[in-house]
C-alpha cells in the first residue's frame, strides 16, 4: 500500500485538472484506480528528479515519468488496467500508446510552442505568472528550448503545412478507430486510452486556433472521446472552460 502520495503536475488550465499530456494520463490512472493523492502544482519541471513533468513523492521518495510512476503504483497496490486483455489488445493498445505518446506528442508540442497561435498563448501565460521584468525572458527561454528539441527530433525541420498533414492523418485514423467504440481496444479504458487521452485533451479544450487542434474538435468521434473520460475521471470539469 502507499501511505502518501503527492502528484507534481503542471497548473490546470483549459478546464482540465492539469496542462501537461503526461500528468493528465497519470491523474486518469489514479481516478480509475481510487489510490488519494495530493496534487502540488508546479510549473517548473527542473525541480523533479528527470527534469520533467509530471513526478511523484511515493511515501517521500521521489520518481518520475508517468509510466514508472503508474508501474510502481500499480505493482504496490495491484491495480492493473489491462490485466484481462488478450495478449492481441495488448500489442493493439501499445502501437496506439507509443504512436501517440511519441509521434503525436510532437505535434502538440509544436502547436503550444511554435504556432503563432499556440506561442502567443503560451507567452501570456508565463508573462502574468512571473515578474514584468523576466517574464519575457522566461517565455523566449521556454519556446526557445521547445522549438530546439522539435527541430533535433526532426517534425520541427517540416514546413508548417507538413506538421498539419501529419496531424490531421493521426487524428482521422483515431476518429475512423474509434467509429462505433467507447475506447481503443476493450470496452473499459486501458492504459492506451489514458495516454492518447493525454495528448488529446489539451488540444481539444485550449481556445487557440490552431490547424491539428481545430481539426480535432471538428470530428465528433475525437471530441465524444475526450469529454466521455473527463466525465468518467473528473466529472466537476466537463464543461469546457479556459483560463
Amino acid at each position: 500500500m502507499v501511505e502518501t502520495l503527492k502528484i507534481y503536475t503542471f497548473s490546470p488550465d483549459w478546464g482540465l485538472p492539469a496542462t501537461g499530456p503526461f500528468a493528465l494520463k497519470l491523474l486518469t490512472w489514479l481516478k480509475l484506480a481510487g489510490l488519494p493523492y495530493e496534487q502540488v502544482y508546479q510549473d517548473n519541471p527542473a525541480k523533479g528528479p528527470t527534469g520533467k513533468s509530471p513526478w511523484a513523492e511515493i511515501d517521500g521518495k521521489p520518481v518520475g515519468d508517468s509510466a514508472r510512476i503508474i508501474d510502481a503504483l500499480s505493482r504496490r497496490c495491484g491495480f492493473d488496467l489491462d490485466s484481462e486483455l488478450s495478449p492481441e489488445q495488448k500489442a493493439d493498445g501499445r502501437a496506439w500508446l507509443r504512436a501517440f505518446e511519441e509521434g503525436f506528442h510532437q505535434i502538440l508540442e509544436w502547436e503550444l510552442f511554435v504556432h503563432p497561435a499556440g506561442r502567443a498563448y503560451m507567452d501570456a501565460t508565463i508573462t502574468q505568472a512571473t515578474p514584468p521584468l523576466i517574464g519575457r525572458v522566461i517565455a523566449n527561454r521556454v519556446c526557445k528550448h521547445f522549438a530546439n528539441q522539435l527541430n533535433a527530433r526532426g517534425i520541427g525541420r517540416f514546413a508548417p503545412e507538413e506538421i498539419a498533414a501529419i496531424g490531421r492523418a493521426d487524428l482521422d485514423a483515431l476518429a475512423t478507430r474509434l467509429q462505433g467504440r467507447s475506447y481503443l481496444v476493450a470496452d473499459w479504458p486501458s492504459l492506451a486510452d489514458l495516454a492518447v487521452f493525454g495528448q488529446l485533451a489539451p488540444m481539444v479544450r485550449w481556445p487557440m486556433a490552431t490547424p491539428v487542434a481545430d481539426h480535432a474538435k471538428s470530428l465528433p468521434e475525437i471530441v465524444s472521446y475526450v469529454e466521455r473520460i473527463v466525465g468518467l475521471c473528473f466529472p466537476r470539469q466537463t464543461a469546457q472552460t479556459s483560463t
